[in-house]
């Protein structure tokens, strides 16, 4: 990995209260999540993949604290939990460092992804299967979180599962699963009628078609699956409140009322662009968005070498970068800023804090480019200070 990416991670990681050396475990080769849907995303490239494994891997254990939090009062609250379908540990990487590993609970159709995740880590796991009348478990856990498998799955596999992982909620806690909205249903296709459209491919090379490819659903297809669960449970949606573009749906045990739970996303963007001036100084420039409802991107913290610098209030609108985003709550924004040599030396990290009114912050990373040389138009270079 290039040294500069290992060090936006460690940072970023270290700025979450995260330990990187025991998150910054090797991932093994067999992860269809990371060597099939990221890397192929940013063309390859080991680096900035890894660094994109670890923001979603953060931005996922954001809205775990907030249920934590918001359900139990913390994580020294917690009792058991469960990660179902948890691949390689993503998500087990950030829980070790908050729970006890007895705690732990992993589950996943991958059973030498489980193994390989109770050597590495000491939690608790548990072999999946493809049918959920023969999933073998008998536990009761606070939190049962399915984060982007109901996203995958056709409508009969999606209400089985929904009652089978339903019934490993111990009386106080929540099922929190993700799934895709009709809201970025693609070009193109129709949603169905019971509000479930399921489509045959995934980025899952090994698993069959007929029970994992990719599902769109509204919030009335959604709602009638939990009442099948039990009457009257409290339940709450948050659009695009996990990963990227998925909704997550928390469900109260019988008797467990989510009316006050609220999540937010953490605020996403990026550089886009840093340009040497013929004075000297550094232009950089990017975008951000806010998915949380009712939520804005209130300033742009800039940070050098770790330092605060200056601050700029984005207002530039990116109709450009919405269509990433379909069913987004609020529009994109561009930003810019300058630094002068003296505050931002070449090599030097810089920083970019995407603060939202909701309380959290996205980050995002640059190096100071090494000074260009070029030549100048018109007679004199003090004309173009």
């Amino acid at each position: 990995m290039d040294p500069v990416y290992r060090a936006f991670i460690e940072d970023y990681l270290r700025l979450h209260g995260v330990d990187p050396v025991k998150f910054c475990k090797p991932l093994p080769g067999q992860d269809e999540m990371f060597f099939n849907a990221i890397l192929p995303n940013y063309e390859f490239d080991s680096s900035i993949s890894a660094f994109k494994f670890v923001e979603s891997a953060m931005r996922l254990g954001e809205a775990y604290r907030q249920i934590a939090e918001g359900v139990f009062g913390g994580f020294d609250k917690l009792g058991t939990v469960l990660d179902f379908a948890s691949g390689w540990g993503r998500l087990t990487r950030l829980l070790e460092q908050r729970l006890r590993p007895d705690q732990i609970y992993v589950a996943d159709i991958y059973h030498q992804a489980i193994d390989w995740q109770v050597a590495t880590f000491g939690v608790n796991g548990v072999h999946s299967a493809k049918d959920p009348a023969v999933f073998d478990h008998a536990g009761k856990h606070d939190i049962v979180l399915v984060g982007s498998m109901f996203s995958h799955l056709p409508t009969e596999l999606f209400h089985q599962w929904l009652e089978r992982l339903y019934r490993l909620v111990g009386p106080r806690g929540v099922l929190a699963f993700s799934v895709h909205d009709e809201a970025i249903l693609p070009a193109g296709e129709v949603m169905d009628a019971s509000g479930l459209h399921y489509l045959r491919f995934s980025e899952s090379s090994s698993l069959d078609l007929d029970i994992y490819g990719m599902s769109y659903v509204t919030e009335a297809f959604v709602g009638a699956a939990i009442a099948r669960l039990a009457p009257g449970l409290s339940w709450r949606r948050f659009p695009k409140g996990l990963y990227e573009n998925q909704d997550l749906y928390v469900v109260g045990a019988p008797g467990v009322d989510l009316s006050g739970l609220t999540l937010a996303s953490s605020p996403m963007g990026g550089f886009e662009s840093v340009a040497t001036l013929s004075n000297g100084d550094l232009e950089f420039s990017g975008w951000a968005i806010e998915r949380t409802p009712g939520a804005t991107i209130s300033q742009v913290s800039v940070h050098v070498g770790g330092a605060p610098v200056l601050s700029v209030v984005p207002g530039i609108e990116r109709p450009d970068v919405l269509k990433h985003f379909p069913g987004s709550a609020n529009a994109p924004v561009g930003w810019s800023f300058r630094l002068s040599r003296d505050q931002a030396q070449a090599g030097a990290t810089v920083r970019a804090h995407l603060q939202s009114s909701s309380g959290l912050t996205g980050y995002c990373y640059a190096r100071a480019p090494e000074p260009a040389t070029f030549t100048y138009s018109g007679w004199s270079r003090r004309a173009l200070r």
